[in-house]
């Protein structure tokens, strides 16, 4: 049925939870401040609320990029640069090479079938597609559609029509976003009118709006 892969990155292709957790940590120590989980914690609730209002539209990437480490370091009155522990922290992020387990595999076996496999992620698109590359997975895909080169950023109409645009005989019936997020990937879909595939290891019931739900990214072949 499927023709058309729109393919989030993080925690869907990639292991995006333990690349940050190890560039964190590095990040961390190298201001020579002894690391613990509850950081880590802090860390991502400030990102997440960031990440949230981008999603909403209400600041830019560069205020989420800009800030986050800023408002952690004010938390834990560390005297250090944001904006320097950021550039630590994308380099870090850029060298990582965590596939979701499967990822790889059914990446092959689509690309094997004749679909087209396309990029949709909210990232930043130089570290994005260095581990993209670093995975071995960068070849399979036709074209990348990051937020950073589009312009615009997931669930936003406009990040869609993008990628619609720029995908040669596009068919919205026969084109599926694929991602892990609920407010970014799912209702991006649904704002645009196509079809949706929520991964979700979890075990835990998740209640979504998403065309298809998948435990593994593996069951995308039976689509």
């Amino acid at each position: 049925m499927y023709q058309v892969f729109l393919l989030d990155i993080d925690n869907t292709l990639l292991d995006f939870n333990a690349a940050e957790k190890r560039g964190f940590r590095k990040v961390i120590e190298s201001y020579e401040v002894e690391y613990d989980s509850e950081m880590l914690e802090q860390y991502q609730k400030i990102n997440r609320n960031l990440w949230s209002l981008l999603e909403q539209g209400k600041i830019s990437k560069e205020e989420v990029l800009n800030t986050r480490f800023g408002e952690f370091f004010s938390h834990y009155h560390i005297e250090a640069s944001g904006k320097e522990a950021e550039s630590r922290f994308r380099k870090h992020l850029g060298d990582s090479s965590d596939l979701v387990q499967n990822a790889k595999e059914t990446l092959l076996q689509l690309k094997e079938q004749g679909k087209k496999l396309y990029s949709a992620s909210n990232g930043v698109y130089e570290t994005q597609i260095q581990r993209l590359k670093n995975a071995g997975i960068y070849d399979l895909f036709h074209g990348m559609f990051i937020s950073e080169k589009v312009g615009y950023e997931k669930p936003a109409l406009p990040f869609f029509e993008y990628c619609f645009n720029n995908i040669p005989d596009f068919e919205k019936e026969k084109t599926i976003m694929v991602g892990d997020s609920i407010s970014s990937d799912i209702q991006g879909a649904i704002n645009a009118g196509i079809d949706s595939c929520l991964f979700s290891p979890s075990e835990n019931q998740v209640l979504s709006s998403a065309t298809h739900t998948i435990r593994d990214i593996s069951e995308l072949l039976r689509l």
